[in-house]
């Protein structure tokens, strides 16, 4: 069919628009000529051109333009203008009018309004028209004619105020505030609740003003002036890290694929330079595994790509940036090896579409066909909503990883954190080192553009990168660079680190001693005799038990963090006089990091990940699989002590009898939680001596799974708080020690009783 064209013909042209029988037919009133008028205008901009089709196939196509004309009547829906109509009287634009903050923002603004209720309520501000401010901005009063102009007198008082506050309404501590940025931030917070409940903006000059009253307050309440130390964490600093969190005993996770996962999040973060909030939202189906053909000769890489798609995206969706980090195998050692972890998550959960693929030593058999560039290994569908770092949750038989509950930013901090000081690191290690870090490298680097790195760390310009990210102590060396001599960089970077002054021998917690001058201080001791004057169980005494144990941990926090401050200094003097008085140095204390011993899957961890390099592609190949096979297996292994070793110093007097002597201390206790009779009441549990099964005789932990309570009534106890609290009614379960499957909790409990006579 040739293409339909427009055709310009005279318009005095009668045969031009429509026939002599057409005229006949449409002989009534105006609006239906009108309506002709129309249709046969349409019908001359679709038809012309078309002249030679025969009466049946112009009949055909009137019936199809009729259809088109209805679509474009419609524009494109078939919804009629009475729908559009009435969705307009129903419309509610008060919620596009609003202004779009994220969920922090709202909970700071909703805040600020609180606090103004509160104060002017209390002590209305100390001017007689207050309480008409007050209800105006908390949307009390809603004609605004009423409303009064707010004074910078109002708001100084406001914010004196707000400084002199140390407790909530329900007695409890506020954290206060201590720097003159927080301040600052405060009153930004302010303008947005006063912009959202006033519906305009403080005046530019009031605005002006009140700079003067917020450094008359800071200087008043001696807030801080010292801004965070934005230094950097260099990638031997980050593989010191990751190596401790690793290796570690001194701070345990409920499971070993959460210590996997704090290692995997710092690796992912390190050369994105992303927000560490969007590394924890990362998806399986933001992850893009490849196999790909090295286009220099060598052999093909395995390539991973992840794609950060949820930066800030509360105003809307945004475009995302996809990172890739080919896989390096020579490395001296395998802590800096993103792949070894995220395969081992990814082969762990059996991620990998290929039902065969199911074990890193394929990976090496794979071939990319003749002609092609890479091979995609392709993950299950069902796991695209879900999330890559996930919490742990408690099950009938331990810790198990939830099905998508994402860890928060606040877990992953406190990692970092508490792994930061086992190393022996002055300043609290932060996630953002590593951020501060990619942004100074790629402002250095002649392979990154300015351009690039703003899209990497998804800024609009340089300004951010300038004002926040560039370290504020120089770590160039700019006395050689001027003098024209050899700059010493490397030295001045490693002083400007967050590593500068690391030291195991950095006090790491608080002594026994330290601990117990707590219960000196005038604010315990008050709490401590208001307690005793409480009845027990009443609601007022729980209260104060909560109040005094949070008071107890704010002031070993802040013992701790004296103590750490004052380290540095009183260390150099003692090393300085020891050395000019001939002593040499003192010795070291014992190695915070490894104060018990490593379990049997934590050994095999480290040793597969510092195993030396091979010389041969084989032997890097095999290198690599065995670290991938390491971290699977330490993802399952529960850590630190689940059982309560209260009350076992000794058994009762008359109590039920040692098991006979066995081969091992398993089987032994495997045959002390079955009952001969009805009567007979085991002082073991038997689920927890089941677990100790499938463990190594070596592991540490099997003595604390297969130990006696002091009573058969600890191992109830036991049993309802550790296991049947954490299963429905109807879920249903295995016991190990008799490897049976039981339909639901009653059926738990059933057995429990009838099997093993633990009642619950």
């Amino acid at each position: 069919m040739p293409r339909l064209q427009r055709s310009y013909t005279d318009s005095d042209d009668s045969d031009a628009s429509f026939s002599p029988d057409d005229d006949e037919v449409f002989d009534g009133d105006d609006s239906d000529n009108d309506a002709h008028s129309a249709a046969t205008s349409v019908k001359d901009f679709n038809l012309a051109g078309i002249d030679d089709l025969d009466a049946d196939d112009a009949d055909d196509a009137d019936a199809e333009i009729d259809v088109e004309d209805q679509i474009q009547l419609f524009g494109g829906n078939l919804h009629p203008p009475a729908y559009y109509i009435q969705s307009m009287e129903v419309f509610n634009q008060d919620d596009y009018e609003s202004e779009d903050y994220k969920k922090g923002t709202t909970r700071l603004i909703n805040s600020v309004e609180e606090q103004w209720f509160r104060c002017a309520t209390c002590c209305l501000l100390l001017v007689p028209w207050a309480n008409e401010v007050c209800a105006r901005f908390c949307k009390v009063v809603k004609h605004p004619d009423s409303y009064q102009p707010i004074s910078i007198c109002l708001l100084y008082k406001f914010f004196e105020w707000r400084l002199n506050q140390k407790f909530t309404p329900d007695a409890r501590r506020l954290r206060g505030i201590k720097k003159r940025s927080s301040l600052g931030t405060y009153w930004k917070v302010f303008r947005l609740a006063y912009e959202r409940a006033v519906e305009e903006k403080i005046e530019p000059k009031l605005n002006r003003c009140m700079h003067k009253v917020l450094r008359a307050l800071s200087k008043k309440f001696a807030l801080s002036n010292e801004r965070r130390p934005n230094r950097c964490m260099t990638v031997d600093q980050l593989e010191g890290q990751i190596e401790t969190t690793l290796s570690t005993t001194k701070k345990s996770f409920k499971l070993g694929e959460m210590r996997i996962y704090a290692v995997l999040f710092l690796l992912l973060l390190a050369p994105a330079g992303a927000r560490p909030t969007s590394i924890l939202r990362l998806r399986f189906s933001h992850l893009l595994i490849v196999l790909e053909r090295d286009p220099e000769g060598g052999p093909h890489n395995t390539l991973v790509k992840f794609t950060l798609a949820f930066t800030k995206s509360y105003l809307g969706e945004k475009a995302v940036n996809t990172y890739p980090l080919p896989e390096t195998l020579s490395a001296s050692s395998l802590f800096l090896n993103t792949h070894v972890f995220l395969l081992g998550i990814l082969f762990r959960h059996r991620a990998f579409l290929a039902p065969t693929l199911t074990s890193p030593h394929d990976l090496k058999t794979l071939n990319i066909h003749p002609g092609e560039t890479e091979l995609l290994l392709p993950l299950r569908k069902e796991l695209d909503d879900v999330y890559v770092f996930r919490r742990a949750v408690q099950s009938l038989m331990g810790y198990v990883i939830s099905d998508n509950e994402a860890i928060s930013y606040g877990m992953i901090a406190a990692w970092t954190r508490r792994c930061g000081e086992l190393l022996g690191l002055a300043y609290e290690t932060i996630p953002y080192n590593l951020r501060y870090n990619a942004a100074n490298a790629w402002t250095t680097s002649i392979d990154i553009s300015e351009d690039l790195r703003n899209l990497a760390m998804d800024h609009a310009n340089s300004v951010p990168v300038r004002r926040h990210y560039l370290g504020r102590e120089i770590d160039r060396d700019i006395g050689s660079i001027v003098r024209g001599t050899k700059p010493q960089h490397a030295l001045v970077k490693q002083s400007c680190s967050v590593g500068h002054s690391m030291s195991k021998r950095r006090p790491v917690d608080l002594t026994t001693e330290q601990s117990a001058s707590i219960a000196t201080h005038p604010r315990i001791q008050s709490l401590t005799r208001e307690l005793q004057k409480l009845p027990r169980g009443s609601e007022k005494y729980q209260s104060t038990v909560r109040v005094l144990r949070k008071d107890k941990l704010r002031l070993r926090k802040e013992l701790k963090q004296q103590i750490r401050q004052a380290w540095t200094v009183k260390q150099a003097v003692e090393d300085i006089e020891r050395q000019l008085q001939g002593r040499g140095f003192a010795p070291s204390p014992s190695d915070p990091v490894t104060t018990s011993p490593q379990r049997p899957a934590q050994k095999r961890l480290m040793a597969a990940l510092t195993a030396p390099p091979a010389t041969d592609l084989e032997g890097q190949y095999r290198r690599r699989d065995d670290a991938i096979v390491a971290v699977m297996v330490y993802c399952t292994v529960e850590e630190g002590c689940t059982v309560p070793r209260r009350n076992t110093a000794s058994p009762k007097q008359g109590g039920p009898k040692p098991s006979p002597p066995h081969a091992s201390l398993v089987d032994a206790a495997m045959v002390s939680v079955f009952v001969r009779n009805k009567k007979d009441r085991p002082r073991r549990c038997f689920l927890c001596v089941g677990k100790a099964l499938s463990l190594p005789p070596e592991d540490p932990l099997v003595e604390e799974f297969i130990h006696e309570f002091y009573t058969s009534g600890d191992v109830s106890k036991h049993f309802r708080r550790k296991h049947l609290k954490n299963m429905s009614d109807n879920d249903s379960s295995d016991c190990p020690a008799c490897d049976m499957t039981l339909d639901h909790k009653m059926h738990l409990q059933r057995h429990a009783f009838d099997t093993h006579g633990t009642v619950s």
